[in-house]
C-alpha cells in the first residue's frame, strides 16, 4: 500500500507568520509551488497560497491576518486520499503532520502524479480498453476472465461515471495489440467506448502528462 510517509519530502521551504509576503513568492516562484507552510515551533498552522499573498496591496506588510488553508494528511494516509485532499483544496502541495500536529514535510503534486502514473502500470507496456455497461452489468471476474483467455493480464483498472447512468470501465492490458481482446468483448455484448493500442495510448498519456505538468508549475 502507498501512503504518503513514501512521498514525503522535506526540501519544500516553510514560512513563520511573520515572514514578509514578498519573501514568500519568491520562494514560491523559485520552489514552482503556488502554497508555503507555515510553521511556528514545529507545529503547522496551515498553507498560505500565493493567491491570498497577492491580494495584498502592500508586499511589505505583515501577512499575519491572511487566511490559512486547512488540509492536511497523516504519514499512514492512502496515496487516494491524499489526491482526495489535493483535489478538493485545489493544492500545489499537500503538507503531512504527525498526530501531535508536529510539521514532517510535503507531498508535491509532481510526485503525487508520478506515483499514481507508477501505481495505474501507466509506464509498463500494454493498451487501454475503456467500457460502457450499466453498472447492474459490471463485473470484473467475467472482464477478466475474456483477458486472461487472450494469454493477457490487467494491469490497472478503474470506474468512472459513464453517460445516461452507465459507468466506464478503464482496463489497462500488459499486451501492446488488443485487437483479439476487443474481439472478444465484442462477441459478449461490451459497448467498447474507446481503446487505444501502446503507441497512440503512449503519444496521449504523454501529452496528458506534459499538459499536467505544465499546470501544475504554475
Amino acid at each position: 500500500m502507498i501512503t504518503a510517509r513514501k512521498l514525503l519530502i522535506s526540501d519544500v521551504p516553510s514560512l513563520c507568520a511573520s515572514d514578509e509576503p514578498m519573501g514568500a513568492l519568491d520562494l514560491m516562484d523559485q520552489f514552482r509551488i503556488a502554497h508555503l507552510p507555515v510553521v511556528e515551533n514545529g507545529k503547522l498552522l496551515g498553507l498560505i497560497a500565493e493567491d491570498s499573498l497577492m491580494e495584498l496591496e502592500n508586499l511589505q506588510g505583515d501577512p499575519t491576518g491572511l487566511p490559512l488553508i486547512k488540509a492536511t494528511v497523516n504519514p499512514d494516509t492512502h496515496i487516494l486520499d491524499v489526491l482526495k485532499i489535493a483535489s478538493e483544496h485545489r493544492l500545489s502541495i499537500v503538507p503531512v503532520i504527525d498526530p501531535d500536529n508536529t510539521y514532517l514535510g510535503s507531498i508535491r503534486m509532481e510526485n503525487l502524479v508520478e506515483q499514481l502514473a507508477e501505481m495505474q502500470g501507466a509506464n509498463q507496456r500494454g493498451g487501454i480498453i475503456v467500457l460502457e455497461l450499466w453498472d447492474k452489468d459490471y463485473s470484473m471476474q467475467q472482464i477478466s476472465r475474456i483477458i486472461e483467455e487472450n494469454n493477457a493480464k490487467i494491469l490497472s483498472t478503474s470506474l468512472s461515471p459513464g453517460e445516461g447512468g452507465k459507468v466506464e470501465v478503464n482496463l489497462k492490458i500488459n499486451q501492446p495489440d488488443i485487437n483479439a481482446i476487443l474481439s472478444s468483448f465484442e462477441r459478449f455484448g461490451y459497448t467498447i467506448k474507446a481503446s487505444y493500442q501502446e503507441l497512440a495510448y503512449t503519444e496521449d498519456l504523454r501529452k496528458r502528462y506534459d499538459e499536467l505538468m505544465r499546470i501544475l508549475n504554475i
